[in-house]
């Protein structure tokens, strides 16, 4: 009979074959399984990681088939991928945290497993009034400030009971001081993918992968290309058309496609935080979306403290060249978003701020791009759904983010 950490070995092959985006993470990371003792003074009960290591429980391995143990693989590179112990670290709930996090990484896996294993832990959205789209948009730091609220009063918003999570869930160790930077495993992650399309072709690279490299201020990736992947997946979308009726005794004959170019919310926040030189910049790349997707209306909406005003383009009607863009009194996104809520109601909203301001505390029922300018120090952590990238051009210090 192999030792566990053969299995853990073979699993990890299996996982590269298999899914070889997860496979190539996983490599990156050193496996150890641990004796019921060791784990026992780790205070692990099934498996955890440093952001180096993942550390097994040999005893807990023995009641997994193969295929729950390369899904507890890929859970824990996901957790060391996406930084949670360190982003974990300055939080007064650790076990809110750590069930925010399951949750996020178990529903990124879900799409590339035929199903969860028991001890996967997720999170029920409605008992905080919010839909299943909503949650999975949101933040993992946004899931915890709801969660850590909620479970002063024992909610049962996870889906396993409490008393059996501390036997099936997932636990965090402190960071390790040699651990890989963020920076590090976003080119990883880069590398990860062109790995994954090399070996299994395109389409074989998890979906969210774009907007978790995009989001990262140090990601090398040009924002025009963010944008593009992003009108393209949100706002313009294709549908078949049939054929010709000459040609439809062809039984192989493909179908053609169409375009069907949808509402692009585009929100400025001019408040007294952003310069004039931010404003002209924000113009700029305004210009350019209307100059890359003539197709799209674009609902232009100005935001300062309030709705300062509200334009609808559409598609082919130029914007002007210059424009007095009227505010700089406070900041406050949330008008601009209660404004979106009235028809046009936009397919996807761009946002372009310093990231300085309130909130809405519910993520909207459409995807939101927030395009920063200088922004605060710490931004990630205040960021509360969505996905963000940096202005290029835009001077800041990297030490701040």
């Amino acid at each position: 009979m192999p030792s566990q950490q053969e299995r853990v070995r073979k699993c990890l092959s299996m996982l590269l074959v298999r899914l070889p985006f997860y496979g190539a993470l996983a490599l990156r990371l050193e496996h150890r399984v641990l004796s019921s003792k060791d784990a026992v003074s780790m205070q692990i009960f099934t498996a955890a990681t440093d952001g180096k290591r993942i550390f097994y429980r040999a005893q807990f391995l023995q009641n997994l088939s193969d295929a729950d143990l390369v899904f507890l693989i890929a859970h824990e590179t996901l957790h060391a991928a996406l930084s949670h112990p360190l982003r974990g670290a300055d939080k007064e709930d650790v076990h809110a945290w750590n069930i925010a996090a399951d949750d996020t990484v178990n529903r990124l896996l879900e799409p590339d497993f035929e199903r969860l294993p028991e001890f996967a832990v997720t999170v029920k959205p409605d008992v905080f009034g919010l839909t299943e789209t909503q949650w999975e948009r949101m933040s993992t730091e946004a899931k915890y400030l709801f969660l850590a609220k909620e479970r002063k009063g024992k909610s049962g918003a996870i889906v396993k009971q409490e008393e059996k999570e501390a036997e099936g869930g997932c636990d965090f160790l402190p960071m390790s001081h040699d651990a890989p930077t963020p920076e590090q495993w976003q080119q990883w992650i880069k590398e990860a993918t062109d790995f994954a399309e090399s070996a299994r072709g395109h389409g074989t690279v998890p979906a969210w992968v774009d907007e978790l490299v995009l989001a990262s201020g140090k990601a090398k990736v040009p924002w025009q290309k963010v944008l593009h992947q992003f009108v393209q997946q949100r706002v313009i979308s294709h549908w078949n058309y049939p054929p010709s009726r000459r040609y439809q005794a062809v039984a192989l004959l493909p179908k053609p496609q169409r375009e069907r170019y949808g509402i692009l919310g585009v929100a400025i926040d001019t408040s007294g935080s952003i310069t004039s030189e931010q404003l002209e910049q924000f113009w700029r790349e305004v210009l350019a979306i209307r100059k890359d997707y003539p197709r799209l209306t674009i609902r232009l909406v100005t935001c300062d403290a309030e709705v300062t005003s509200d334009e609808i383009f559409p598609p082919f009607v130029p914007l002007p060249e210059a424009k007095e863009l009227k505010g700089r009194g406070g900041t406050d996104f949330r008008p601009a978003f209660e404004r979106f809520k009235q028809p046009p109601v936009p397919e996807a909203v761009v946002y372009l701020t310093d990231g300085m301001g309130d909130y809405p505390t519910a993520p909207p029922p459409y995807p939101v791009l927030w395009i920063l300018s200088r922004p605060e120090p710490h931004w990630r952590e205040h960021l509360p759904f969505g996905s963000a990238i940096l202005l290029e051009g835009s001077n800041w210090d990297d030490e701040e983010l």
